[in-house]
């Protein structure tokens, strides 16, 4: 008889009966007599144990955001018979860390420390991912973390020829009409931070659930610089809502990006699609939230320096205002909290 144990290889088991040692039981099934030789299995074969990472994949050794060019050591350990990294995702492949071939092929080696030193070489999104199997077990044992680099600005704005930066707006607040005030438009807080001369500007994300209405002319467009407070808590989200009933531009667009007057449809890396608004109508919105991935929000990073930029076009089509008004279009924006977010600070 050949078997085949758990996790082992083919053997072949001698069975000695005599002539009497086969018969035909009741419901006509081969009964066998007989004495187990050489290569016989003895006793009850134990389950293997599923695998174990001793030692994982951590935020002291795999930050959540890094660098463009940063290195970082890896080190790893696990009690199983193989382990790989073939389930990690990258932007550019990472020296250091392949994404074929097992690492590991023997329970002792898996179990020695394992140690790897990576280096990120673009910006973007990286996965790591440690996979561990144990033979006979379907079930892998998994370690991963998400490494965020941002891309590196572009100096200056690069929004496209024939687009102007307005750095001086006239603002009404909260619905208020004819009752505005010019404010500094190149910084946030000065927009969505500010309650009246008399209060400190509040910085970002701002004042929860505040109605805006920047009046652009059409060729110009806002570019509002901020900074992620680096002590924003992790899953703080909020949401910039084409709030108006009344449009006087019957569409605009906003974006999120790391370069002052960053139209482009596609955004620049690490930040995705979700951080854009193209051509947005009134109830569009652009949904963004901090230090964790969220499907259709757009990621910030604590401690990072972003734009809100915002024009009367769509992102296709930048320099062709939707503003009617030779003068200027006012359309408002509203800067609220995101449902499930912590409390804005």
């Amino acid at each position: 008889m050949n078997w085949t144990a758990p996790g082992g290889v083919p053997k072949t088991c001698v069975i000695t009966s005599d002539t009497d040692g086969v018969s035909m039981d009741a419901g006509g099934g081969l009964v066998l007599n007989g004495s187990f030789g050489t290569g016989c299995p003895s006793g009850e074969t134990t389950p293997p144990l599923p695998p174990v990472i001793l030692n994982g994949l951590d935020a002291a050794e795999l930050p959540a955001s890094s660098a463009i060019g940063a290195a970082h050591t890896v080190t790893w350990s696990a009690d199983a018979d193989s382990c790989s990294y073939s389930a990690s995702t990258f932007p550019a492949a990472v020296p250091g860390w392949p994404t074929s071939g097992d690492i590991c092929t023997t329970t002792a080696s898996c179990a020695t420390t394992q140690s790897a030193a990576v280096l990120l070489p673009v910006a973007g999104s990286y996965t790591f991912a440690l996979t561990c199997r144990r033979n006979g077990v379907t079930a892998p044992a998994i370690s991963q973390r998400t490494v965020v680099v941002p891309g590196i600005p572009t100096p200056g704005c690069i929004a496209p020829i024939g687009l102007t930066r307005l750095e001086q707006a006239y603002v009404e607040f909260n619905y208020t009409v004819n009752n505005g005030i010019d404010q500094d438009a190149r910084y946030f807080e000065n927009i969505y931070g500010y309650f009246n001369d008399e209060t400190p500007l509040k910085p970002y994300p701002g004042i929860t659930n505040l109605n805006r209405r920047p009046f652009i002319p059409p060729g110009y467009y806002m570019a509002m610089q901020f900074t992620v407070p680096s002590n924003l808590a992790i899953g703080t989200a909020g949401r910039y809502r084409f709030e108006e009933t009344q449009p006087q531009a019957l569409t605009m667009s906003y974006t999120l990006s790391k370069s002052c007057g960053d139209f482009r449809v596609t955004p620049q890396a690490p930040l995705s699609q979700f951080c854009t608004t193209n051509g947005g109508a009134p109830g569009a919105s652009l949904v963004w939230i901090v230090g964790t991935s969220v499907p259709g929000l757009c990621r910030l990073e604590r401690g990072e320096t972003y734009y809100l930029n915002l024009v009367h076009a769509t992102l296709d089509a930048p320099l062709i205002s939707t503003c009617p008004n030779a003068n200027h279009c006012g359309n408002t924006l509203q800067n609220a909290l995101e449902a499930g977010s912590p409390p804005w600070p």
